[in-house]
């Protein structure tokens, strides 16, 4: 089994937590000048003269667990408070936290990568 994320939806995931937390100034500029793509297990964020990372630090065996990504984004301009309950940021790591339920609880991550526009996570049930 294999689920696909598209840079689209990485991009309007990134697009709404900017939109929450910056003016409209900013979002206006982000979403002109944002180029995103995805490099040896990182995705890369360019906005004007600026070079963002998101890169895999630690993945859960099972689906559900917490995954651990490594950053160097401006936790300045981020309200941390208006993220989603199950994303916390802090200086050099992003946590992600997928709940156990009775889906995630039997899937098995096999492989997390990257392709040129595509993040595909291969799963194996239990």
């Amino acid at each position: 089994m294999e689920i696909i994320i598209s840079k689209d939806f990485i991009m309007n995931v990134i697009n709404q937590i900017v939109k929450i937390n910056s003016s409209e100034f900013l979002r206006k500029i982000f979403n002109l000048s944002t180029k995103i793509s995805f490099e040896n297990d990182a995705i890369m964020i360019r906005v004007l003269l600026f070079k963002y990372y998101i890169r895999i630090f630690k993945i859960p065996e099972q689906l559900s667990g917490v995954l651990e990504f490594e950053h160097n984004l401006p936790l300045s301009i981020i309200n941390k408070e208006k993220l989603p309950k199950n994303i916390f940021i802090d200086k050099k790591r992003l946590y992600v936290y997928i709940p156990e339920n009775i889906i995630t609880k039997n899937l098995k991550i096999e492989k997390l990568s990257f392709d040129k526009e595509l993040i595909i996570l291969k799963l194996k049930i239990n």
